[in-house]
């Protein structure tokens, strides 16, 4: 079983103290001048950023928070503190792709889990943006105007190199820097960082995840991958085969490794047990009614978890599905499964305290 801190991190238990989330209110409407808008944001909604005084900010949706999201957090932190500044992380919520996009990628982290992650990041606060076809319809001078310059008073701007904003996604970091210059504001954009000659992005882990490779995901995450689901009822046949397993409903938004057995842990309740984690429909049981396409089979644990909150995360891929020509063949190699995962990881459940 890794250790605590490991835990704690794969499942995104910071135990460091964390920054506040500001939920900012939805805009809505055409272009507003600049200054014609301090209406659009109450008072009480953005006091908490206000009393931070100057601060530093940096920009992006940070979809599952990888290396090249910690470096750019940590660039901002970094000039904040050699400014004397706060520093808060700006992100939005939905994902700009799913408003923008017909078909928006699936997600590496729920809302709630980006927002931990960038709490526990080291900046001064988070601030929660509700992203919606009118605020895509901003030019890209209105939402700096907007959303940035009537939240909190900026005097520099951390992004990746490749941001790209406004109405369109058009305009770039140069013209961002333009518009910024004339209001002494400092614009940083970050080159990319690379893991095997690749820049690091949501896209190539999910690309990744959908390979099954998990190293890479790892690597890149700076933790194992994490999804969290509700159980849910399921076959029912685990029992009788001497392995039950939980079967689990995820937000279909969420992007799964791919098909296939892995070895695993899973939190329920509080602690965490080793876990053989089924991803897709078993193509024996293809043709079964209410057949999971997600269910882990919980190693030492025994209860009734039905309807309970349970996070899963993947360590490695053991093998893909297989169509066997026996029940009793599934068996003996689900069994083999279940004892990989023993070796590795034990049969005890530890409290993630």
């Amino acid at each position: 079983m890794p250790s605590i801190g490991e835990l704690r991190r794969d499942f995104i238990a910071s135990s460091r103290d964390v920054a506040p989330l500001v939920s900012l209110p939805v805009v809505s409407g055409p272009d507003s001048p600049a200054g014609a808008g301090a209406s659009l944001f109450p008072d009480e909604a953005v006091a908490p950023l206000r009393a931070l005084g100057p601060c530093t900010i940096a920009i992006g949706a940070f979809d599952g928070f990888h290396a090249g999201h910690r470096a750019l957090i940590d660039a901002a932190v970094r000039d904040a503190h050699a400014r004397g500044m706060a520093s808060v992380a700006f992100t939005f919520d939905p994902d700009p792709d799913v408003v923008v996009s017909s078909r928006p990628a699936r997600r590496l982290t729920c809302a709630s889990d980006r927002h931990a992650l960038l709490a526990a990041s080291g900046v001064d606060a988070v601030a929660s943006i509700p992203f919606t076809r009118d605020l895509a319809s901003l030019s890209f001078d209105a939402f700096l105007s907007i959303m940035v310059c009537m939240v909190c008073d900026v005097r520099s701007i951390h992004v990746g190199s490749n941001f790209r904003f406004g109405r369109g996604g058009t305009a770039t970091v140069a013209d961002m820097d333009a518009w910024c210059s004339h209001r002494g504001i400092d614009v940083c954009g970050h080159d990319l960082v690379l893991d095997d000659g690749e820049p690091v992005s949501s896209t190539r882990i999910r690309a990744s995840l959908r390979a099954g490779d998990l190293a890479p995901v790892e690597r890149e995450l700076g933790r194992r991958y994490l999804v969290r689901g509700r159980v849910q009822s399921g076959r029912g046949e685990g029992t009788g085969m001497g392995f039950p397993t939980a079967n689990i409903a995820v937000d279909g938004s969420l992007q799964l490794p791919a098909e296939g057995v892995y070895e695993g842990l899973a939190l329920v309740r509080g602690e965490v047990w080793p876990a053989a984690i089924n991803v897709g429909v078993p193509p024996t049981f293809k043709d079964r009614v209410r057949s999971a396409s997600l269910e882990a089979n919980l190693i030492g644990f025994s209860g009734d978890i039905y309807d309970d909150e349970i996070s899963l995360v993947f360590a490695r891929r053991l093998r893909g599905l297989v169509k066997f020509s026996s029940v009793d063949e599934l068996i003996r190699t689900v069994l083999g499964n279940i004892e990989t995962v023993r070796a590795d990881f034990g049969e005890k459940g530890v409290p993630l305290v």
